[in-house]
C-alpha cells in the first residue's frame, strides 16, 4: 500500500511541476496572480483528462453517448486550449472570460434541449458569475452575469412544450441541484482561501516596509498632482517627533525655515510642471517642543531631494498639467576627525540663508538654467 501511495505521490509532484513550468513567466513570480494562474490551469487540464477517461469507458460499456454527454466532453476537452491559451497570453481575465461564456453556452443548449426555462441545469447558470471573480476585474463579472442573463432570457422565447432530444429520469432535478450548490461552495472556499492569501501577503508586506522604515535614515514622500503630500516610507516619527502628522497636504512646508521655503517652492514647480530633478540642503525643523534658548524653534539641515514620480514608473505621463513629485529627505552628515559620520544638529548658524545647490553638475535644472542663460 505505502508503494502505491508513494507512486501516487511521485506522480502528482511529476505533474504540478509540469503545470508550475506552463504558468505565464510575468505571473510565476507574483504571489496573487501565480496562485490563480495555476488552480486555472490545473481545473483546465484535470477537465480534459477526466474527459479523455471518460469517453472510452462510455463507448464501451453504454454504446455511443446521448447528446448531452457529447456537449459535456466537447465542453470539458475545450478547457485545454484555453490553458495552453493563458500559458502563451498570461491574459488571466480575458482567459476566465471565454471559460465563463463557454460555459453559459453549454448550459443553455442543455437547458433548450431539456425544457428551455424549467430545465433542472437553469441553476447552473449562476456558477460562470461565481466563476468570473476569480479574475479579479468587475468588467468581466458583468460580462459573464450579463450574457448568463441573455442565456437564460433566451430561454423564454423557445416554442412552448418543444420537443427533448432525450428523456430524463425524474430524480435528476434534485441532483442538479445539489451538485449546484456543491459546487458554488466549493468556489466560494477558493475564493475565501484567495482573499486569505491576499491578507497575508499584504501583512508581510507591511511588517517589511515597515521594518525596512525603521532602518533608513530619511523619508520618502510623494507630492500628489493635487498638491497633497502622502508619505511612502521612513521614521518620520523619529525624525519629527511623536506629533508628526503625515495627514497635514503641506506637513514639510510648515516645517522648512522662512528663508528657505522660496527655493522650496521654485524646485517643487519645476519638478511638478518642468520634470526636473533638484537637490537642496534646506533647514527643517524637527522636533516642535525643541526650542532654543531664546525660544526660536530648532533647526536642522537635511538634504531635500525632488525628483518627478514619472522617472521611477512604467507608461505615459498623464495627461493633467502636473505631475506628481517625490520629495526624498535625509539628515545632513559631517565627518569627523576620526571618520566616522555625525548628524549636523542644531547649527543653523553655519548655514547661509540660502544654500546652494548640492552636486550642481548632475542636476538637469542646473543645467537648463545654465543653457538659457
Amino acid at each position: 500500500m505505502s508503494n502505491h501511495l508513494k507512486y501516487l505521490q511521485n506522480v502528482w509532484t511529476t505533474w504540478a511541476s509540469r503545470i508550475d513550468g506552463m504558468i505565464h513567466p510575468d505571473a510565476v513570480s507574483d504571489p496573487l496572480t501565480g496562485p490563480l494562474h495555476r488552480s486555472f490551469l490545473v481545473g483546465c487540464f484535470f477537465s480534459g483528462a477526466v474527459a479523455l477517461f471518460v469517453l472510452p469507458l462510455h463507448l464501451a460499456l453504454a454504446g455511443a453517448p446521448h447528446s448531452a454527454a457529447v456537449l459535456m466532453l466537447a465542453w470539458m476537452l475545450g478547457q485545454w486550449p484555453l490553458a495552453l491559451y493563458l500559458s502563451r497570453s498570461g491574459n488571466l481575465e480575458r482567459a476566465i472570460t471565454i471559460s465563463s461564456v463557454l460555459f453559459a453556452v453549454f448550459t443553455g443548449v442543455i437547458c433548450a434541449l431539456t425544457g428551455g426555462a424549467q430545465s433542472f441545469a437553469v441553476i447552473w447558470l449562476l456558477i460562470p458569475c461565481l466563476e468570473a471573480a476569480f479574475a479579479g476585474q468587475r468588467r468581466t463579472a458583468v460580462i459573464t452575469t450579463g450574457f448568463c442573463a441573455a442565456v437564460y432570457a433566451g430561454l423564454f422565447f423557445l416554442p412552448a412544450g418543444g420537443p427533448i432530444a432525450f428523456g430524463l429520469p425524474a430524480t435528476l432535478d434534485p441532483v442538479a441541484t445539489l451538485a449546484a450548490v456543491l459546487y458554488a461552495g466549493l468556489l466560494a472556499c477558493r475564493l475565501i482561501s484567495d482573499r486569505s492569501r491576499t491578507k497575508t501577503l499584504i501583512k508581510n508586506a507591511t511588517e517589511d516596509f515597515q521594518t525596512m522604515g525603521q532602518a533608513v535614515s530619511g523619508v520618502v514622500c510623494e507630492v500628489q498632482s493635487n498638491g497633497d503630500m502622502r508619505l511612502l516610507g521612513g521614521p518620520a516619527r523619529r525624525l519629527f517627533g511623536p506629533a508628526f502628522a503625515s495627514n497635514d497636504p503641506d506637513w514639510i512646508f510648515t516645517r522648512l525655515h522662512v528663508t528657505d521655503r522660496p527655493a522650496y517652492l521654485t524646485r517643487l514647480s519645476e519638478a511638478r510642471h518642468d520634470g526636473l530633478a533638484s537637490e537642496l540642503v534646506l533647514r527643517v525643523r524637527r522636533f516642535h517642543e525643541h526650542m532654543e534658548e531664546n525660544g526660536a524653534p530648532n533647526f536642522t539641515a537635511m538634504t531635500v531631494r525632488l525628483i518627478p514620480a514619472q522617472a521611477f514608473r512604467a507608461g505615459a505621463r498623464d495627461q493633467c498639467e502636473t505631475q506628481p513629485v517625490l520629495v526624498a529627505i535625509d539628515p545632513v552628515t559631517s565627518e569627523t576627525g576620526g571618520g566616522a559620520p555625525v548628524e549636523i544638529l542644531d547649527n543653523i548658524e553655519q548655514l547661509p540663508e540660502f544654500t546652494p545647490d548640492v552636486s550642481s553638475e548632475s542636476i538637469p535644472a542646473q543645467t537648463a538654467r545654465a543653457k538659457s542663460a
